[in-house]
């Protein structure tokens, strides 16, 4: 059998039927309009205001288009061509992956994947309009066939745009169709596409998101996570296989596995931490390996060729994963990018596996067995493979990664790369699972992880808002935080939160009997924060919080300082002390705040002997320590709260 025989067969194409014109036929655009456009009766587009004027504007400029071709008397010639194989069979596993990806995804009581198939439908309506009556404008006849279809299928596994940002989906789909059409090549003796139409559209929309930073205006991150459902990865392969079966691409998945699952391996081994974070191998990768880059129009034609594109998936997704991370851009994105690349490899691909080494292994292979008996075997190696990382708990058993705590830890270990992986994963379980402790714990890490160059007022705003998030779902660290960011960085996304966050804290004061919240109450009622000043309600709330909290004794000193000797400061001098004194030149130094604080004790003789040189001292050091609102001992000012040291932030994850 020589090589040409044995080469694997191009993949279909639709075959011309009679060419139509006049009738119904050069008028289908306005049909398919008009079907996009009975979506606006749905409550969902009609209920917001953004998306109705979306199918509204969008719906009326196709109707305008269609228009004036008929006035310029443009040919409207129509050739239906029969469903390309390879279309048709994508489309039913992809249905079937949206049926069960779509089943076990519930949030807030609903399903968002069967609440968008209204519109995925309509995206269809719209693309198969568009591709017609920009046919009929490029002046040739309307080639109506299935290749609309996957473009709209495929691109809905990776992006949604929001309600109101939905015209942007109208987009994303046309610049797939639209790459399809004008980034050409000659391969094969014939003139086709450079790239897999979806990838490229979902690239050119993930390039937008990512340098407009607007990736909060779509559903990835959620359809990143979300996907996480039961036996998923039985279900991919599953459904894997029936594409492989027929398009004999298993080389480019098997390869794709065992680059992602080495990488995962060696990083692991090198590091002590996981590359992936949560997983060993996400599931939204492993969509990806399955069914975004096998498509067989632009797959290569050798089994070399297949197995060198199914490796540089693998590795191309390692390296865009650590690159957008390093980059502060989602990780998300790293399945969509080595698509594109790829498929401008293609031919490069196909030609190295014909030369030397290469060569001669690629012209064995081919003599070992008939092509369909070889991706037989492929499918065999693959399935022997994949049930190893399946009933080793490799794909799917519990994972030490996906635990907040574990990557606290590694943080405080100083392990590599973990402040980002930390926030990968607080972030993953904080929209996969609606975790209220995984959105606070995306607050702390805003204000004490550096991961990307925001500056301190974005990053505090930004904790604020996580910090409202893991409040409203009921997280009591949340509440907590968000008081404490109120009043150290004047920061708070609503008064309604602010007040229902205070709330909270009085029930933790008074049922649960919680020092923190005592002593944050205490601080609002002293400065005003969200209620108003009063001493008397100040001092309460400090006196319920333990003799030996800092925080809390400094506010009584404060009172006490602001009304003289009404105020017992009872121990809290010698409290002070202990913190303005140095810890040693390896340790942490002396707090400036208490040596302030105590000065003015010792210049007023309040609960102290009276000291005045041992005062000037101490508030000299206080402005070593950089604690700069200490003025002098004539009158106590009260600091701004920005001087003030505040107490860590809560995290609902222990470390040890």
């Amino acid at each position: 059998m020589n090589a040409a025989a044995a080469a694997p067969a191009p993949p279909q194409v639709a075959k011309p039927l009679v060419t139509r014109q006049g009738g119904l036929w050069s008028a289908l655009p306005v049909p398919l309009t008009l079907a996009m456009l009975l979506f606006v009766g749905t409550e969902r587009v009609r209920g917001n205001p953004h998306m109705l004027w979306a199918f509204v504007g969008v719906g009326a400029a196709l109707l305008l288009w269609f228009v004036a071709l008929v006035a310029l008397r443009v040919p409207r010639a129509v050739q239906p061509r029969a469903p390309v194989k390879q279309h048709y069979i994508q489309a039913m596993v992809q249905l079937v992956l949206y049926a069960w990806w779509g089943w076990h995804w519930i949030e807030g009581g609903v399903r968002p994947m069967f609440d968008e198939a209204p519109l995925i439908v309509a995206q269809l309506c719209y693309l198969y309009a568009f591709d017609g009556l920009w046919s009929w404008t490029r002046g040739r006849a309307w080639f109506l066939a299935s290749g609309p279809a996957p473009i709209v299928l495929s691109t809905n596994l990776f992006i949604w745009f929001r309600d109101d940002w939905f015209v942007w989906q109208f987009a994303m789909i046309t610049v797939g169709l639209l790459g399809k059409e004008y980034v050409r090549w000659q391969k094969e003796g014939r003139r086709t596409h450079v790239f897999n139409p979806s990838s490229f559209g979902l690239a050119v929309a993930a390039t937008l998101l990512i340098v407009t930073g607007t990736t909060d205006l779509t559903w990835a991150k959620p359809l990143a996570t979300t996907i996480q459902v039961p036996h998923i990865f039985v279900v991919l392969f599953l459904l894997g296989l029936v594409v492989q079966g027929f398009f004999a691409v298993t080389l480019m998945t098997f390869a794709a596995a065992l680059a992602m699952v080495a990488s995962n391996l060696v990083y692991t081994w090198s590091t002590g931490v996981y590359l992936f974070g949560s997983v060993n191998l996400p599931a939204a990768a492993f969509l990806g390996l399955h069914l975004l880059m096998t498509d067989p129009s632009t797959s290569p034609r050798s089994n070399v060729g297949r197995t060198l594109f199914g490796l540089g998936y693998g590795f191309g997704y390692v390296v865009m994963f650590e690159l957008l991370g390093r980059l502060g851009a989602p990780e998300l994105y790293a399945k969509l990018y080595p698509v594109p690349i790829l498929n401008c490899c293609l031919q490069l691909l196909d030609r190295l596996a014909h030369r030397g080494l290469l060569g001669r292994l690629e012209r064995a292979w081919q003599h070992v067995a008939a092509p369909r008996t070889a991706n037989l075997v492929h499918m065999g190696l693959w399935s022997v493979v994949f049930s190893a990382l399946l009933f080793t708990g490799y794909l799917d058993g519990p994972h030490p990664g996906d635990s907040i705590a574990f990557w606290r830890r590694a943080v405080a270990e100083g392990r590599f790369d973990a402040s980002r992986k930390l926030v990968m994963v607080a972030g993953s379980q904080a929209v996969g699972s609606d975790s209220a402790a995984a959105y606070n714990e995306l607050g702390v890490a805003s204000l004490t992880l550096q991961v990307d160059d925001a500056t301190p007022l974005a990053r505090a705003k930004s904790a604020a808002k996580w910090f409202a998030e893991a409040a409203r779902r009921g997280s009591d660290e949340g509440a907590l935080n968000l008081v404490q960011a109120f009043l150290f960085l004047g920061v708070h996304r609503s008064d309604a939160e602010l007040a229902a966050a205070q709330a909270r804290l009085q029930q933790l004061a008074f049922e649960k009997g919680d020092a923190r919240a005592a002593y944050l109450l205490g601080l609002c009622a002293e400065t005003g924060g969200g209620v108003p000043v009063d001493a008397r309600v100040a001092l309460q709330f400090y006196r319920r919080c333990p003799t030996d909290d800092l925080f809390a004794q400094k506010g009584i000193v404060r009172l006490a300082l602001q009304r003289g000797a009404l105020i017992d400061v009872g121990d809290a001098p010698a409290l002070l002390g202990r913190a303005a004194e140095s810890r040693g030149p390896c340790e942490e130094p002396g707090d400036g705040e208490a040596c302030c604080y105590l000065a003015h004790l010792l210049a007023r003789g309040l609960g102290v002997p009276n000291d005045l040189d041992q005062a000037n001292r101490l508030l000299a050091s206080a402005a070593d320590l950089g604690f700069h609102a200490a003025g002098d001992l004539q009158s106590f000012v009260t600091p701004p709260r920005k001087s003030m040291r505040h107490p860590p932030w809560r995290s609902a994850f222990a470390t040890d």
